[in-house]
């Protein structure tokens, strides 16, 4: 048996954001941010969702103003609020579900990582030209990753649980019949 590899630091945190974009609480782009430092260290993290003690999109609908909705903060700025020490940021990488939008993107390029990850594009985010001219601009590596290579990401996590001293060496799971379509392709 072939023995299995482990994630890079790349894949592991572009499932990390995939798993905390599930607390996301705005049906119109679940997303959500992992920052982390130079070294790999998780910093900080965040998914979109109204204020604690506030109601949530899912709960109450939407508050929606010129086609954006105002009653959650994005993932990015979660993050950003959750961070204990924002210095750590610079030099370090960004990970986000949807591409971001030009305001997150201005907040995050001011603390300085070296690269913005982002996996799949929200169609409705704000200043995407912006965000590509504001990270050239900071000396910032923007990276889309596809979901495709999320897919493959899991997949490999998931031999890896599987192989030797694996949680789930006992189980077997088997991802590689995955069929990608789109809901309107079903």
């Amino acid at each position: 048996m072939k023995k299995p590899k482990r994630l890079t630091f790349d894949e592991l945190f572009d499932l990390v954001a995939l798993f905390f974009s599930c607390r996301g609480t705005c049906d119109r782009l679940r997303t959500a941010t992992v920052i982390r430092d130079a070294n790999n260290v998780v910093i900080a993290a965040g998914y979109n969702g109204a204020l604690p003690g506030d109601p949530h999109c899912d709960d109450v609908g939407h508050l929606v103003v010129n086609g954006h909705c105002l009653r959650t903060n994005h993932g990015e700025e979660n993050a950003i609020l959750n961070c204990v020490d924002l210095s750590r940021v610079k030099g370090g990488i960004v990970t986000i579900i949807g591409s971001p939008c030009f305001p997150c993107a201005r907040k995050l390029a001011a603390l300085g990582p070296k690269k913005i990850r982002y996996i799949g594009t929200y169609g409705n985010a704000q200043g995407g030209k912006l965000v590509s001219e504001l990270c050239k601009r900071r000396g910032i590596t923007l990276e889309y990753i596809t979901v495709e290579e999320v897919l493959a990401s899991m997949k490999k996590a998931m031999e890896f649980a599987q192989g030797p001293g694996g949680p789930l060496k006992d189980f077997f799971v088997r991802l590689d019949h995955v069929e990608l379509r789109t809901k309107e392709d079903a």
